[in-house]
């Protein structure tokens, strides 16, 4: 009966059988040799891991997060190519009180991790290896990347001025915001950088997503 439904069900919507035949997870995703499980979405969503945009309904978060565990697991796998350096206890548990004030209470956060059958550790390492890429992003990235003042004068006198005047808030004087605007402008630049490595990781990668709910 279990080899019937496998043939009968689209490929993807099964993963793992048990001994028994029963179904225990489900694809969502195959990165390389790697696989990502139904469960292992479920487990992202219920622990918040990635922030929500406002207006995002269930299934457009479930999709974020698939998203980003594959781009994730791409960007981790080039990492491990160059090896991921070791991060300080401080950092991790600081990343891990910032997920938790996503939560409404710190009991919230606990209910979620424990419905969520991971163990704080756990939950950690998975922290950890978030910072990981994080930090070799900006190993990588960070120093490329330069912001002249021309650029932060034209960003000043159109898009960051006209977004202020929007909002009824005044606008100072350029020399108390420059370092602000130089931030933010790198920060987008950064971010456009992690977007055309992760498009390269795909392109050069095997990737497959299963539409599972």
């Amino acid at each position: 009966m279990g080899r019937r439904i496998l043939l009968l069900l689209p490929l993807g919507l099964l993963l793992l059988t048990a001994v028994q035949g029963a179904v225990v997870d489900r694809i969502a995703a195959v990165v390389q040799s790697d696989v990502i499980t139904a469960s292992e979405v479920d487990q992202m969503v219920a622990m918040r891991i990635l922030p929500r945009s406002a207006g995002r309904s269930d299934d457009d978060y479930r999709h974020d997060v698939l998203d980003e565990l594959v781009s994730q697991a791409l960007r981790y796998r080039d990492v491990e190519r160059f090896g991921s350096e070791d991060l300080p206890v401080d950092s991790i548990e600081a990343r891990v009180g910032q997920i938790v004030k996503r939560f409404p209470t710190e009991a919230a956060f606990t209910a979620a991790l424990s419905a969520s059958q991971l163990t704080l550790d756990e939950f950690r390492t998975i922290v950890k290896r978030e910072l990981q890429v994080e930090a070799y992003i900006q190993e990588r990235f960070s120093p490329m990347i330069f912001i002249p003042n021309e650029d932060i004068e034209t960003f000043y006198k159109g898009t960051w001025s006209a977004q202020r005047r929007q909002r009824g808030l005044p606008i100072p004087p350029l020399g108390d915001v420059r370092e602000e605007i130089r931030t933010l402008l790198k920060s987008t630049q950064l971010q456009q950088e992690i977007d055309k490595w992760t498009t390269q990781l795909r392109a050069r990668a095997n990737v497959d997503i299963f539409p599972v709910r």
